[in-house]
């Protein structure tokens, strides 16, 4: 529901961005509005970009997880494949349900076979085409998305996206980085000469 929730408001955020700045101009003194515009703008953009990636993320992990179950002969595969490339979006966590639903129903796809000599290599062959997305994913999509969409250090975003666990659990984890973003372009437009913003803000 969260991750639903969270792409929902992102997307009528980015259609009607020009409706919620005219909301916002109402509220702000007159000397302010060209800095909100163009915060608001950069915000437009970032995230653009970010969710652009995400969806390139999940189409990537599709189409290796795709391969790999229709290789070995799995129900399913395109179902399969769709629901643990989609879980990737849920940081950390959503990786280990997705390993743990495709090991599941590469079992159940060969109930009837053999253990040992179907169905355990099988699930062990899917698990490695499971690493081998996994992969790609963690040293390719993730640092492109986040170099390259929200201008954001791994290292910044992995505690961002800690932090939003231990705050707001799974749904924290999921609007860390969106979040994170829009809080950074704020600050560099509205707290440009402090020090602390200076450094988090440089690459923006």
């Amino acid at each position: 529901i969260g991750l639903f929730s969270v792409l929902f408001i992102a997307f009528f955020y980015l259609k009607d961005s020009k409706l919620l700045q005219d909301n916002l101009m109402v509220l702000i003194p007159d000397d302010k509005e060209p800095r909100l515009k163009k915060s608001l703008h950069t915000i437009k953009l970032l995230l653009s970009r970010y969710f652009g990636g995400l969806v390139l993320q999940i189409s990537i992990l599709f189409v290796i997880y795709t391969a790999v179950l229709l290789i070995f002969g799995i129900q399913n595969p395109v179902v399969i494949a769709f629901l643990c490339a989609l879980l990737n979006l849920i940081p950390y966590i959503g990786p280990v349900i997705g390993a743990f639903l495709m090991a599941l129903l590469t079992m159940t796809s060969n109930l009837g076979a053999d253990f040992s000599s179907v169905i355990l290599p099988k699930t062990i062959y899917v698990m490695i085409g499971f690493t081998i997305g996994q992969l790609v994913d963690n040293f390719f999509s993730q640092p492109f998305i986040f170099s390259n969409s929200v201008k954001s250090h791994p290292l910044e975003i992995f505690l961002i996206i800690i932090i939003g666990g231990l705050l707001f659990g799974i749904t924290g984890m999921i609007i860390a980085v969106p979040g994170y973003t829009v809080i950074k372009v704020i600050l560099k437009e509205f707290f440009a000469e402090n020090k602390i913003v200076k450094s988090l803000t440089k690459n923006l």
